[in-house]
């Protein structure tokens, strides 16, 4: 079984993300980690790796600085739409992911179940149903619509969450998935 763990790069202020951390912790033959830079266009590279890569599962790993727990995130979005800009400078309002593509995508995996498996392990994990627009929703979305089973979910800061915890729920997701084929 191969998993694709997927991560960004510093933006918005923060010189550092611990999504970045976490997916460089992995290297194995059964983990391929991959690093995008936090940038609406480069965010594309995904399908190609994915396409390369042909992984049974690719979790997605993105910083939400608000958070104070991992949350899964049970939707993705067809729309970028933020505030601020990714690092290449760019806004965007409102414009679609994928033109033809459907308004949202669910999550493909039973949340509820992976909910109970990580707390079972003592890894306690929020559920949410709003990723936001920004790149981290991109990655999502691309990833859901290549028809691999998918998951994505926000980390906080690591001043309000241990990344040793975060790597843990990662292992906890990856057992869970090669458990579940």
């Amino acid at each position: 079984m191969k998993t694709l763990l997927v991560g960004f790069g510093p933006y918005a202020g923060d010189k550092e993300n611990p999504a970045e951390k976490i997916v460089r912790s992995f290297s194995s033959k059964d983990v391929k980690p991959l690093v995008l830079d936090a940038s609406y266009a480069k965010v594309r590279k995904l399908d190609e790796v994915i396409a390369k890569e042909k992984p049974d599962f690719v979790i997605t790993l993105n910083l939400s600085p608000f958070r104070k727990e991992p949350a899964i995130e049970e939707y993705a979005y067809n729309e970028m739409n933020s505030v601020q800009p990714d690092i290449e400078g760019q806004i965007m309002l409102g414009e679609k992911i994928v033109e033809s593509g459907p308004k949202s995508l669910n999550c493909p995996l039973d949340i509820p179940s992976i909910q109970q498996y990580l707390a079972s392990r003592g890894n306690a994990i929020a559920i949410s149903i709003d990723p936001g627009r920004f790149v981290c929703n991109e990655a999502s979305y691309l990833a859901r619509l290549s028809g691999v089973p998918s998951l994505s979910l926000h980390v906080p800061l690591e001043k309000d969450f241990p990344i040793a915890e975060e790597v843990e729920i990662i292992e906890g997701l990856i057992e869970y998935f090669e458990a579940s084929r």
